[in-house]
């Protein structure tokens, strides 16, 4: 008699193990993960403007590039912009950039403004904030966050630019 409890408690405690498994598996395949796909980053340095161009590298990715770019207009004033591509229409492509701001362009970095860009049944998303008055004296940058979203999947991958001083 021993052996038997024995015996049904290892197979009540197997059906419990295995039923939660079930459950666990059944949540991850029906939420949407965001999964950065791989990619490297170009960043361009020139006199009067910065870019972070990020190109996906894998085939069958839905998310193709992000790019933000910081750009010295008249003096005093500053234009930011991000794209986001996608390989074919997704069900949303979303950009959104920030500006940041430090005294030195090394650290205390802050954000000072962010525009948004988002397009429904589309391959790209595109935002800028025009001609942006900002503080002279000081370095600025563009951090940059891309998205797509079709059915389940989730792709996303960031951009930041170096540091541009504006005097």
């Amino acid at each position: 008699m021993r052996g038997s409890w024995r015996r049904i408690s290892m197979f009540a405690l197997t059906g419990v193990l295995l039923f939660g498994n079930m459950f666990c598996v059944h949540a991850q395949e029906t939420d949407p993960e965001e999964t950065e796909p791989a990619g490297y980053h170009v960043y361009d340095v020139q006199e009067d403007q910065v870019t972070d161009a990020w190109y996906g590298v894998a085939r069958g990715d839905y998310l193709h590039a992000g790019i933000s770019k910081l750009l010295k207009g008249d003096p005093g004033y500053a234009i930011c912009s991000g794209t986001t591509l996608a390989h074919r229409d997704c069900d949303r492509v979303y950009v959104r950039i920030y500006l940041d701001q430090s005294d030195t362009g090394t650290g205390d970095w802050g954000t000072i403004d962010y525009w948004t860009g988002i397009t429904y049944d589309d391959s790209v998303a595109m935002t800028d904030s025009g001609s942006y008055k900002i503080t002279r004296g000081k370095y600025y940058s563009v951090k940059g966050s891309h998205s797509i979203i079709k059915d389940d999947i989730v792709e996303a991958t960031v951009t930041c630019t170096d540091a541009l001083h504006f005097e």
